[in-house]
């Protein structure tokens, strides 16, 4: 590895939580609006062979980004021994926030104790955990602060159309969060963050939703009266060029962070990457499967949470990273002729001291990069 890791920054612990209700295949099939089973076959094999997406959690009624946000946060302090009002700062990532001003960031902050900790909302839609802790890990480098809270949480579901079937396949929602400090030259620590952006609107389109507030307007109101409002879905524009464009630029941001070139590839990358535990983002399982093509890297040790989770958004990295630092992963057994997945067991396999472990993202239209560290123990 060429990159130079940087010593004085750790990660200190990490936390996450999925709602409780749990939404599989066969419910979603009940669900959706508009789907051509004669045209394309049983449903739930084909989110099988699409999307290798089991299930996904959605939230209770009432339930909200910043309520999962605190249980996360919660989680991740008591892995790392750090109690809230040590917290020099919290950054919360979120797409989908329950509140905008104050914002779920000082809810979340009075919800884990921290009530007079700074903190601000990053809006990047699923690049945002990255693009959190880039900003965390810079603070904490520069030697401004000594505790870092990252949280990443999401309420996709309330925002989706149940007759826009590519969408409402991939999406769940949840909230993950890492604690990160600055330590005195630990055996681990963080490498140089890579941050990429190759703008088209028409990629990830959502312009209030859940949110409360609009800024679309449908037609002028009539007497005086003001404009008819209508909500905003969730959009998102699929394919082959999606697919592939996700996997090149979370492969190239992999090898950036490791100190290569984007395309590079050599012997010297290939014995890294084989021994790296990469923690993509959970987007699509075909796109997981896809980075660990591109990078030749060890199936095994590319992380795939997406089976249980669906894709949560900037939640993803953190719930997948939270998933393999305490258990490992996931593997999924799937029947050669149609994709259908028959079996999920899960890997015996936690991050152990000394491993190398690369966080890459996309999304937002497209935001792109990669975070990475070696875990300290």
């Amino acid at each position: 590895m060429r990159a130079v890791v940087n010593h004085s920054v750790a990660i200190l612990g990490t936390g996450s939580y999925l709602p409780k209700r749990i939404v599989n295949n066969h419910t979603l099939r009940d669900i959706c609006q508009g789907y051509d089973a004669e045209r394309s076959g049983d449903f739930v094999t084909w989110v099988d062979r699409v999307t290798h997406i089991q299930e996904r959690h959605y939230v209770a009624e009432g339930e909200t980004a910043a309520d999962m946000g605190a249980i996360a946060a919660q989680r991740a302090l008591d892995a790392s021994g750090v109690k809230a009002n040590e917290l020099d700062l919290i950054v919360h990532a979120s797409f989908t926030p329950s509140n905008i001003v104050p914002g779920d960031h000082v809810l979340v902050a009075r919800a884990i104790g921290a009530d007079a900790t700074p903190s601000f909302t990053l809006t990047a839609a699923c690049a945002g955990s990255v693009q959190g802790l880039s900003v965390a890990s810079g603070m904490l480098a520069a030697g401004f602060m000594n505790r870092v809270l990252v949280v990443a949480s999401e309420t996709i579901s309330p925002t989706l159309d149940f007759s826009d079937l590519l969408t409402t396949i991939l999406f769940g929602d949840g909230a993950g969060a890492v604690v990160l400090g600055r330590v005195s030259n630990c055996d681990g620590g963080i490498l140089r963050p890579h941050l990429g952006h190759e703008f088209n609107y028409e990629n990830i389109v959502m312009n209030n939703a859940n949110l409360p507030f609009t800024s679309t307007v449908r037609e002028p109101g009539k007497n005086g009266t003001p404009p008819a409002m209508e909500k905003e879905y969730l959009r998102m524009r699929s394919g082959p060029s999606v697919l592939r464009n996700a996997v090149n630029a979370m492969a190239g941001s992999v090898r950036q962070v490791l100190g290569y070139g984007a395309k590079e590839q050599c012997e010297e990358l290939d014995d890294t990457i084989a021994q790296a535990r990469i923690v993509p983002h959970q987007a699509n399982g075909r796109i997981v499967d896809g980075i660990a093509k591109k990078l030749r890297a060890n199936p095994d040790r590319v992380v795939k949470t997406v089976h249980k989770t669906g894709n949560i958004s900037a939640a993803s990295n953190l719930i997948a990273l939270d998933f393999t630092m305490r258990k490992g992963n996931y593997r999924a057994e799937v029947e050669k002729d149609t994709g259908r997945i028959l079996n999920i067991h899960e890997i015996d396999d936690p991050v152990k001291k000394g491993d190398l472990v690369v966080l890459p993202t996309i999304g937002a239209g497209y935001l792109f990069g990669a975070f990475g560290f070696v875990h300290a123990g």
